[in-house]
């Protein structure tokens, strides 16, 4: 009777052993890596503060890059534009009369540098000999005493101007009178490059309000799909805050942590099965497409049964097939890699 207890609990001690390893392996085979779906998601922010005057979009929709998802109203923006447009037209007239003064104070340096033209030194000649001429007469019917001293006097003095005349047009501009037109070239200069800075600061303002205006229209910087949109139309926004979220579901993967102790079964390259429980049915396929270099933290701490020794574990980047747009973002996802 004592021999057969023994012999039934051998039995049963092998059987438990049996179990126990085909219930290991059947672990081991079906062991999955728990993680989170990712998918490129740019959010959107409003550039200046003002009143949402109109949303372009719904959520889940899709969306191309440059495609205008919101608009800020930018009536009081217009309103400013129309000013600075004023003012860069009323500055532009400023400087080009201060330029065309420039221009005829240049004239007047250059006559003035270069002397009488040959047609005045002949008007100057031609005035003299008129004024000699009257004189000679003059002075015969002074002698004769047909008019006064005072009336002989008159005509010797225009008698004098116009030679005085004659020979400033025969030697040209005096000195000082190069310097006075060189005096105001620099005026004309100097108040041609204020209104030039002027017409400058009027542009540049004139330019940054159509940058505000342009700022009004808030576009998608990528292609993908509205994921979330977190104003409504007539809400009052503020500078950098967000408007929507625009989510790339071509483009996602999830993230599972592997420890170095399994590190071995993994490579880049290598096909994984994916299932979420949103799609009880449905098997995803996915790709490794990166393992990292550097673990992420320690799982395990040092026991006797991992051999005194922290596991740690790395960081496996699994890209996701999504025809079908089923998956989303947050989704909690079980990766199965295949050996």
């Amino acid at each position: 009777m004592k021999s057969k207890s023994i012999i039934f609990i051998f039995l049963l001690s092998i059987s438990l052993l049996l179990f126990g390893c085909s219930s290991t392996e059947d672990v081991k085979k079906d062991e999955k890596f728990q993680g989170v779906i990712e998918a490129q998601e740019v959010d959107i922010n409003s550039k200046i503060p003002g009143k949402i005057g109109e949303i372009k979009f719904e959520e889940g929709q899709e969306i191309k890059e440059g495609d205008v998802i919101a608009v800020i109203d930018s009536k009081e923006l217009k309103a400013k534009k129309e000013q600075m447009e004023a003012l860069v037209s009323a500055a532009k007239a400023q400087y080009e009369a201060a330029q065309s003064q420039v221009n005829a104070a240049n004239s007047q340096l250059t006559k003035a540098q270069n002397g009488a033209r040959t047609q005045e030194i002949a008007q100057a000649q031609a005035y003299y000999d008129l004024m000699a001429k009257t004189y000679d007469r003059v002075e015969k019917l002074y002698e004769k005493g047909a008019v006064s001293a005072q009336k002989r006097d008159e005509v010797k003095a225009q008698l004098d101007i116009a030679k005085e005349k004659l020979n400033m047009a025969k030697e040209g501009a005096r000195s000082e009178d190069i310097s006075g037109a060189q005096a105001l070239v620099a005026s004309a200069m100097n108040m041609a490059e204020a209104a030039r800075g002027k017409y400058e600061q009027a542009k540049a303002g004139l330019e940054e309000v159509n940058a505000y205006i342009q700022d009004t229209f808030i576009k998608s910087p990528i292609n993908g799909t509205v994921t979330l949109i977190n104003v409504d139309k007539g809400e009052l926004v503020s500078t950098g805050m967000s408007i929507a979220t625009v989510s790339d579901l071509n483009n996602i993967w999830i993230e599972v942590n592997v420890d170095e102790t399994k590190l071995n079964e993994v490579y880049e390259g290598q096909e994984a099965k994916i299932t979420v429980p949103a799609f009880k049915d449905k098997v995803f396929k996915g790709k490794v497409v990166r393992v990292n270099r550097k673990p992420d933290f320690a799982v395990k701490k040092a026991t006797n049964d991992n051999g005194n020794y922290d596991i740690v574990s790395y960081g496996v980047k699994i890209k996701i097939e999504n025809e079908e747009g089923l998956l989303r973002p947050g989704m909690t996802a079980f990766v199965d890699f295949i050996k």
